[in-house]
């Protein structure tokens, strides 16, 4: 029951291209607790949804949740670093490449440019 409410409710958000506990509610007859629990979810599972700050839901889908997740991948990989007290411009680098926020010619370019 609970994955096929899961795959309901992701439907619905895609269909709907929002996300919020009232939508869910409202089309699929469930109270805001289990709601809230089907959003956090797909936040967590997917990059259809994020959770922002001030708790509301955020549908991101397609280019711009893309860009959101190798943001975020990026993101928790310079928070790592810096914990580790670590930070190495070589491996954040490859880390922008990897995630695909630059290219190995973008970043070429960019480090001719500094040193001339």
């Amino acid at each position: 029951m609970a994955e096929a409410s899961f795959r309901k409710a992701l439907a619905l958000v895609h269909q709907h291209r929002a996300a919020s506990v009232a939508l869910l509610q409202r089309h699929l007859g469930i109270g805001p607790d289990m709601a809230e629990t089907l959003l956090r979810r797909m936040a967590s599972e997917t990059t259809a949804v994020r959770r922002m700050q001030n708790g509301l839901y955020f549908y991101t889908h397609g280019p711009i949740g893309e860009e959101l997740a190798a943001l975020h991948g990026f993101a928790q990989e310079v928070l790592v670093a810096l914990s580790h007290d670590c930070v190495d411009a070589n491996q954040l680098r490859e880390a922008a490449i990897r995630y695909g926020l630059a290219s190995e010619s973008t970043v070429a370019f960019t480090a001719e440019a500094a040193v001339t």
